[in-house]
C-alpha cells in the first residue's frame, strides 16, 4: 500500500507539471516554436529577439570599419610621362541587419546564434598629388560615384549576446 500511494503521487505530480494553462503552457509554445501551432498573439522568438539587437551591433561594427578605412589607400595614376597621387577612402554609410540563425551546440548552456549583417559604402578620393606623401596626408573628400555592399557573419554567444568581435566578412559586392 505505501508504495502505491507513492507510485501514484509521483505520477500525479508529472501529469501536473505539464498542464497547460488557459495561454496555452509549454506544450503550445514547443509547437509554436517548431511551427506546428499558430503563434499566439505577441509572442516572440528568442531569434526575434536577437533579431531586433542587431541594430546596436549594425551601429558598433559601421564605427568600427569607418575606423580602420579611416587613413585610406594611396593610389597611383598614370598622367602622360609622369603621374599623380590620390588617396581613396571607403565610407560605411548604412548596415541592414538580414539575419539571426540559432546554432546548435551540445553540452552548452544557452543557444548560440550567427547573424548577417550588411554594411553599404561609397568610395571617396583626394584630389591629386606629385608625390605619395602629400596624397597620403590629404583628405579624401570627392565622391567617386562608386557604391557597393559588403556582408559581414557574426557568432553571437548563449541568448545572442555579441562579445565584441569583428565580423567574418562573407561576401562583396
Amino acid at each position: 500500500m505505501k508504495y502505491w500511494v507513492i507510485f501514484l503521487s509521483g505520477i500525479l505530480l508529472v501529469l501536473s507539471s505539464c498542464q497547460s494553462g488557459p495561454e496555452g503552457g509549454v506544450v503550445n509554445k514547443v509547437l509554436s516554436d517548431f511551427g506546428l501551432r499558430e503563434k499566439p498573439e505577441g509572442y516572440v522568438s528568442e531569434t526575434d529577439k536577437v533579431f531586433q539587437r542587431l541594430g546596436e551591433i549594425g551601429a558598433t561594427e559601421m564605427q568600427r570599419l569607418n575606423l580602420e578605412n579611416r587613413h585610406g589607400e594611396v593610389k597611383f595614376e598614370q598622367k602622360g610621362a609622369r603621374g599623380e597621387y590620390y588617396k581613396e577612402v571607403k565610407v560605411y554609410t548604412q548596415y541592414y541587419p538580414i539575419d539571426a540563425k540559432p546554432v546548435s551546440h551540445s553540452g552548452e548552456s544557452g543557444q548560440s546564434y550567427t547573424a548577417t549583417i550588411e554594411y553599404a559604402y561609397s568610395i571617396y578620393r583626394s584630389a591629386s598629388k606629385p608625390t605619395r606623401a602629400e596624397a597620403q596626408e590629404s583628405t579624401a573628400d570627392i565622391p567617386v560615384g562608386i557604391e557597393g555592399k559588403e556582408t559581414y557573419r557574426y557568432s553571437l554567444g548563449p541568448a545572442g549576446v555579441w562579445n565584441g568581435e569583428k565580423g567574418q566578412k562573407v561576401k562583396s559586392n
